[in-house]
């Protein structure tokens, strides 16, 4: 699957080439049948509420290759009450950027993009993450 950088929504955001060949690696190496698209979910095994740890992400793709959404997941109250909650949304078919529960304009979301995609793939690179795929549709 090749990931596609045409979209519109793109121009407000851009993907780094870093990010975009860790994508398309991870459903080679799965081989995975993407023709209905492909969600991607990196999950910390050591990842609680108690002892921390890197944010779950899910990324989905269409079956085009452009990305729908970018997830990042932080858990959210304490001990036995925790739940897993979007942190940070980007929502490039909705042309949206949600942060702790409010929605802006995706341009504004450009800097802080840049900033969790840079780290993202730092922390994949070292290994931090456990990767699964499952069907679009």
């Amino acid at each position: 699957m090749k990931i596609s950088k045409n979209k519109p929504s793109l121009k407000s955001l851009v993907l780094s080439d870093k990010l975009i060949n860790l994508i398309e690696a991870e459903v080679s190496k799965a081989g995975f049948d993407c023709q209905s698209g492909v969600i991607l979910n990196f999950k910390d095994p050591e990842c609680s509420a108690e002892l921390g740890g890197y944010h779950p992400v899910e990324i989905a793709i269409n079956a085009a290759g452009e990305i729908q959404y970018i997830t990042d997941f932080s858990y959210v109250g304490s001990g036995g009450m925790a739940e897993l909650s979007k942190e940070l949304d980007f929502d490039f078919s909705y042309g949206l950027f949600q942060q702790m529960g409010r929605y802006y304009p995706l341009v504004q979301g450009a800097e802080l993009f840049k900033i969790w995609q840079a780290n993202f793939c730092s922390y994949h690179e070292g290994g931090e993450y456990q990767v699964s795929l499952q069907s679009l549709c």
